[in-house]
């Protein structure tokens, strides 16, 4: 199946640009859109993520030196792009014409849907540079299960109470993601070790754990969002304001993008450059990318 793609100039450098501590933002605003999320960034500075029109459709799209353009599986009614590789391999999630979720790989403008073994339901996470894909899935119990697929076998993650794998370093092996665990199935970060241990992720200070690991890159950086709530539900359930952080050699660093009342970071790649999304003061949705001062 053959990619559906509608191209769009923009270039970045004529963006709103945004000064923070540590970091130089830029907006991201798909256009024409009333929402906008970057969730993927490669090593090459390729941006992926998804935006919603006027009409409440959902679509991926595609950043590339400036050009955005639009990613929509063939007949499905939702389609997001959350992850991309040095190669250009994006993977994400869509759902089908009745409502399902189900992966996808879009590779050399070829569409792939994936599915894992006797799910209900499966949700593309991620995609590193072994092209290793990364989400998780639903059996009839609703259950939520992580998982990783690589050279087409399928690996059941578990963990917790219910987990979801968001991303895995080329080696396959380092992964993070989150998963409700302990009393109440309050929600942690995690990342595994080569040896397939799981180490907890919580951003220093929470009274109630809330915190998601979102993406890891090879040289380690693990990026996500935190959030003060008074009660576990309200990490689920009542969309409380955001923060995102960024763990480096053990120091956890909080990033909200200036201006914004909520901030997710979603991805980082080895030069450190971050995407993600915030809410500005109006309630309006828009995706950023932050480059590191340093790195100017």
């Amino acid at each position: 199946m053959r990619q559906i793609i509608k191209a769009f100039v923009f270039w970045l450098a004529s963006s709103s640009v945004l000064i923070a501590a540590d970091y130089r933002f830029v907006k991201i605003d798909f256009p024409d859109a009333v929402a906008t999320i970057a969730s993927g960034i490669n090593a090459r500075g390729d941006i992926v993520g998804h935006y919603d029109d006027v009409n409440g459709d959902t679509h991926g799209f595609l950043l590339r030196k400036g050009i955005f353009s639009s990613i929509d599986f063939p007949n499905a009614s939702f389609t997001s792009a959350r992850a991309i590789n040095a190669r250009g391999d994006i993977a994400g999630r869509i759902h089908d014409a009745n409502g399902i979720d189900h992966a996808f790989l879009l590779r050399d403008g070829q569409f792939t849907q994936i599915d894992y073994p006797g799910a209900d339901r499966t949700v593309g996470r991620g995609i590193n540079n072994a092209g290793d894909i990364t989400g998780n899935h639903f059996d009839g119990t609703d259950i939520e299960r992580g998982f990783i697929v690589r050279d087409g076998v399928f690996q059941n993650i578990s963990f917790g109470d219910a987990n979801d794998v968001w991303m895995a370093q080329d080696n396959g092996q380092v992964m993070v993601g989150d998963a409700a665990v302990g009393p109440g199935g309050a929600l942690h970060g995690y990342v595994t070790d080569k040896l397939g241990k799981f180490h907890l992720i919580d951003f220093p200070g929470l009274s109630v754990p809330c915190t998601s690991s979102r993406w890891v890159n090879e040289r380690g950086d693990i990026v996500g969002w935190f959030a003060y709530v008074s009660a576990i539900d309200d990490c689920f359930f009542a969309g409380p304001p955001l923060h995102g952080f960024l763990l480096r050699q053990g120091k956890y660093t909080a990033i909200d993008a200036p201006g914004s009342t909520s901030t997710a970071v979603l991805a980082i790649n080895d030069d450190g450059q971050i995407v993600g999304n915030y809410t500005d003061k109006q309630g309006n949705t828009h995706g950023f990318k932050a480059v590191p001062k340093d790195a100017q």
